[in-house]
């Protein structure tokens, strides 16, 4: 087991200071957004074995069977899983991400285009799909799926978005969703967005119990102004996390985080379609094309106990959360990441006593052929490691 030292990643919507607050470190000045702890190539973490940093997909490939062991036929021969922490100082776009048939066929066709892999007009930067749980280290707001149907009506009529933007929702059910994203993005009907930011506009008064989604709107329009999505608001459901508590996105669910710190932790790949909300690159058919209606309603899971395994239907990763307890790991199956967020944790082979201090913010490379270890957290920690196979 090793050291894992991430990258940090520069996006405008990134907190200039929470990433370097947790890992107490100055923070650089510029907007802090995201740490990668995994070998994905566009931005792979290190190791340092005394000879220098070795960059963590450089390593996998020398030697794939002892890193990855079983593990090693998922991705053909790279890890499966990437880790992150996250820091939003400002909400990201609305979004989803791709099924694996979906990515493997629009990643050759850009190939086939001649598109270059770091164009910003890319929207396919792998093969794989994205399946992604993200877990709150401290209260994270997030837009994650739609409403349900009866719901997102009364959330439409009341902040005035027209009477007949849903009327295929209202005739044939949760269905229609992509039909009804595809005529938002498009800028249907005309007034839409004119007529939500002046009822958002009026106040408590005229939004009722809508007013917390008024808010988020006017809040929204403020950076993006006249931007088609804005009219999807009211459409989503809102979460608001606290600690530990976390949120499984399967492919083609439609979501926006909004604000806080988390872990994230998704199969290896950076496949992102944006419909809106982002000075990025919006790829709004890929996007409708990729919604999955029938997606099971996003549901919070809330640990129950210092030891919790969080659901994830997904053969990539699973993802366990040590809340000041210890664990000793014997039964592998693939190569572990361990990320301390509080506190400290304590990693050792089994049987040693001796191994690695974790400090917030700090992460553990530990391959399969290292075998049986044991974590001692005194603080917060999570543990990735790859999923149930066919999950």
């Amino acid at each position: 087991m090793d050291h894992l030292r991430g990258r940090l990643q520069h996006y405008d919507w990134g907190s200039p200071t929470a990433l370097a607050e947790l890992r107490a470190v100055e923070p650089t000045g510029r907007p802090e957004a995201e740490v990668w702890f995994g070998a994905h190539p566009s931005s792979p973490a290190t190791v340092d074995r005394g000879s220098g940093p070795e960059a963590l997909d450089a390593l996998i490939a020398a030697d794939p069977s002892s890193h990855l062991g079983p593990a090693a036929g998922l991705r053909s021969g790279t890890l499966p899983y990437l880790v992150k922490l996250l820091a939003a100082d400002a909400p990201l776009s609305i979004q989803a991400h791709p099924d694996r048939a979906t990515a493997e066929a629009g990643f050759v066709a850009e190939n086939d285009a001649g598109v270059s892999p770091d164009s910003p007009e890319r929207t396919f930067r792998d093969a794989g799909a994205k399946p992604e749980l993200v877990v709150a280290v401290t209260p994270f707001r997030t837009l994650c799926g739609f409403r349900p149907v009866d719901e997102a009506i009364r959330a439409s009529s009341a902040l005035g978005l027209p009477d007949d933007l849903l009327a295929a929702v209202r005739t044939r059910g949760p269905v229609a969703w992509a039909e009804v994203v595809g005529r938002i993005l498009a800028g249907h009907p005309d007034g839409a967005v004119e007529a939500l930011l002046q009822r958002c506009g009026e106040g408590v008064g005229a939004t009722g119990g809508w007013s917390g989604t008024a808010d988020l709107v006017l809040e929204l329009s403020g950076r993006f102004p006249g931007d088609p999505a804005l009219a999807l608001v009211p459409l989503l459901a809102e979460h608001h996390l606290e600690s530990g508590e976390a949120l499984f996105l399967g492919p083609g669910v439609l979501h926006a985080y909004l604000g806080g710190v988390a872990v994230e932790v998704m199969a290896a790949s950076d496949n992102v379609l944006r419909g809106g909300l982002t000075g990025k690159h919006v790829d709004v058919d890929r996007l409708v094309g990729a919604i999955d209606p029938e997606a099971p309603e996003a549901t919070v899971q809330r640990p129950g106990d210092r030891l919790h395994l969080y659901d994830v239907p997904a053969e990539e990763f699973s993802v366990w959360r040590l809340d000041g307890t210890s664990i000793d790991v014997d039964d592998r199956s693939g190569p572990d990441i361990v990320v301390c967020v509080d506190g400290s944790a304590f990693l050792s082979p089994t049987g040693t006593g001796v191994g690695l201090d974790l400090a917030p913010g700090g992460a553990a490379w530990i391959p399969h052929a290292d075998g049986p270890y044991r974590i001692d957290a005194g603080g917060l920690a999570y543990r990735v490691t790859v999923g149930e196979p066919g999950a």
